[in-house]
């Protein structure tokens, strides 16, 4: 603290926009402590007026914004002014969606809720001053045109970025390994290679799985769109495109990179006792490996070790694991005995050789000698995940669990010879549906609004006589074969309740969406049936949303329109899924008196935002909250919001989970 004013001068700076004078004084000590000086201003006109010399790094406090959406506007004067870019961290009372959008799209490097320990912010910002205002953003720059490289290297250049220019587009992984990007500007549109090759090249490398690739195409086709995105480009930009807006994209994709990068390596993403991945970390990364549309998905799968054995056995399983483990390879530990290895080989004959080469390691670590403890290997492709991360997970662990039955130490693949004996799916399903062999998934429901609720979409897993665990859409078929919808209705209605009076007694009241199919609800005691259940459990304040599926309520209007308005006579409020406009959808809209309208999934996912705008006013003037299902990714968010969509759901926002733990802060318990 012995700290001269000539020190003091030459100090690299933080700028603080904040109203809060508690927090001012006890930070600006711990920075000065460390060489860094702190200014503070109250309005965002004495921050733009502030010398900018020596600012390292822009602190705001969201709350001295007269609206979190001015922020993007007050970064752009600043940094128009002054030349150059400069971290920003936003500080926010709560963490709505609306507030996490505007730091998204200002770049914030980093977005932190208050309160927080004033240690813990100053060693957050010293680490970021530090770092950003040293080392600058690695841009590659894929164009086969000169010119439109350079141009696009010159503005990031501008923007304080350092840009390498490959004008051979077969030139790249070259480039990739000798410059170390931290992002990739591709053209879409190239001789010898389009992007949209490279890009799948690049995305079946591990080491680029979160590797941030932006599209910069003259390309205005949005199927071609498309098709750069869903190969795992994270945003597309057409030419020509102004010069703010690309180093704009350009930031907001790095900081989301390195956001994603600190959540990875946060305590929360390891396991304590075997110091591998963490189940979530896991199950993060093959959802994001799946929602791309199955790209490489052959050549990668799951593997699975259930142990036989103590915890002492377990820990001496994970050592081994994770020597034998590739630089690209993810272990984790998924369960109380039990391991699981994300792997990638060059071709799908080359997965079930790895879980051999994996067994002969365990043999060789003593796993498979007497008295030794047993371990089933078994593992599942991600061609065949059936679409979600916990499927994928089951069908692996089912074949670990054959595996460890039969013995003899050899890895088994689901649906691969040998198979395990098992009943026929009609059986399978009626077996577990009668036994009530079922799990829910909770996936949250988010508004756009400045006042956020704790919401969910319920959905049901159905777990096999054998350990399989199947979506909706691989058992819904045969249970309406079999003629038991309405026992599936009745056990997801009260399964669902039971959820509800769960999160009131633990203090965190939640709103669920619940699934009910026609079938059930045209029984005439149906809706007696729905009231006694919510009076048993005492929600008379916390009823759930009943969905309805619009084909369904089509197909017997009348019965849908009487059924919604006795629920809405008991304060029960509907939700009309796959609304797309259609005519179907249109009468549906004109005679059952909904309060949520789920939109289709590819109206959601269409590049083209007229029809979508259009849908969304009609359905406010029928005063209906909209709801977006299936986000992906935040320019999605962006273009769902500027339709007037109230509520959004999906992978971005947080994939379905067996518990409902979303941070859904500023909820209002009333």
């Amino acid at each position: 603290m012995n700290q001269t004013i000539a020190d003091v001068g030459s100090a690299p700076a933080i700028h603080l926009l904040t109203r809060n004078a508690d927090l001012t004084t006890p930070l600006r000590t711990l920075l000065l402590a460390q060489g860094v000086m702190l200014e503070t201003f109250e309005t965002p006109e004495q921050l733009v007026g502030a010398e900018p010399s020596s600012r390292a790094l822009l602190l705001v406090h969201l709350d001295a914004l007269p609206d979190a959406d001015t922020l993007g506007g007050l970064v752009a004067q600043l940094q128009q002014r002054d030349k150059k870019p400069t971290p920003l961290v936003c500080l926010a009372s709560g963490s709505d969606i609306r507030s996490r959008l505007a730091a998204m799209r200002a770049g914030a490097t980093d977005y932190l809720k208050m309160p927080i320990e004033v240690e813990e912010l100053s060693d957050r910002l010293l680490d970021l001053a530090g770092t950003q205002a040293v080392v600058p953003d690695r841009v590659l720059v894929v164009d086969d045109q000169p010119v439109a490289a350079l141009f696009a290297a010159r503005v990031l250049e501008s923007a304080g970025m350092l840009a390498e220019r490959v004008c051979d587009p077969l030139a790249v992984l070259d480039a990739l390994d000798g410059f170390v990007p931290d992002l990739v500007l591709m053209d879409l549109h190239m001789p010898g290679a389009s992007g949209i090759e490279l890009t799948r090249i690049i995305r079946e490398q591990d080491r680029f799985a979160d590797l941030p690739i932006v599209f910069l195409s003259a390309e205005l086709d949005a199927e071609q769109q498309m098709a750069a995105l869903r190969v795992g480009g994270d945003d597309f930009l057409a030419k020509p495109v102004a010069p703010d807006h690309l180093v704009a994209c350009v930031k907001q994709r790095l900081a989301r990179a390195r956001e994603r990068a600190r959540r990875q390596a946060g305590p929360d993403a390891v396991d304590v006792l075997t110091g591998l991945a963490s189940l979530g970390r896991l199950l993060g990364r093959l959802g994001q490996l799946i929602g791309r549309g199955g790209a490489g998905a052959d050549r990668r799968a799951l593997v699975v070790l259930d142990l036989a054995g103590d915890e002492a056995a377990l820990i001496r399983l994970a050592v081994v694991v994770a020597e034998s483990c590739s630089a690209s390879d993810l272990a984790a530990r998924v369960g109380e005995r039990s391991l699981a290895v994300l792997i990638r080989r060059d071709a799908a004959a080359s997965l079930a050789g790895a879980g051999g080469h994996l067994a002969e390691t365990l043999s060789r670590a003593g796993f498979a000698s007497d008295p030794g403890p047993a371990v089933g290997i078994g593992w599942c492709a991600l061609a065949s995940s059936g679409g979600d991360a916990v499927t994928l997970m089951s069908r692996a662990a089912k074949a670990a669990r054959s595996a460890r039955k039969a013995g003899d130490g050899l890895p088994v693949g689901y649906g691969c010879d040998p198979v395990p004996t098992r009943p026929s799916d009609r059986d399978a399903v009626s077996t577990a549906i009668l036994a009530e062999r079922l799990q829910l998934l909770f996936e949250p429901v988010v508004s756009l609004s400045s006042a956020p609720s704790a919401r969910y979409e319920v959905s049901p897993r159905l777990a096999t006589p054998d350990g399989e665990l199947l979506s909706p859409v691989d058992f819904m078929p045969t249970v309406q074969r079999c003629g038991l919808v309405e026992r599936l209705d009745g056990w997801l209605l009260c399964t669902g309740l039971d959820a509800i009076a769960a999160c009131r007694d633990a203090g965190q009241p939640a709103q669920l969406f619940l699934y009910q199919s026609m079938v059930g609800a045209g029984r005439g005691d149906w809706v007696d049936q729905v009231r006694e259940e919510i009076n048993r459990r005492d929600l008379f304040r916390l009823r759930p949303v009943i969905q309805f599926q619009v084909d369904e309520a089509a197909a017997d209007l009348g019965l849908a329109a009487d059924r919604v308005a006795r629920l809405a006579r008991l304060g029960i409020p509907v939700c009309l899924n796959g609304v797309d406009g259609g005519d179907a959808s249109e009468r549906v809209l004109a005679s059952v008196p909904a309060a949520f309208a789920r939109l289709g999934r590819a109206l959601v996912q269409s590049l083209d935002p007229a029809p979508l705008a259009e849908l969304a006013a009609r359905l406010r003037e029928r005063r209906l909250a909209v709801i977006a299902a299936g986000v992906d990714a935040p320019e999605t968010i962006a273009r769902l919001c500027r339709a007037g969509v109230d509520l959004l759901q999906g992978p971005f926002v947080q994939p379905p989970s067996p518990v409902m733990d979303y941070d859904f802060s500023g909820v209002d318990p009333n």
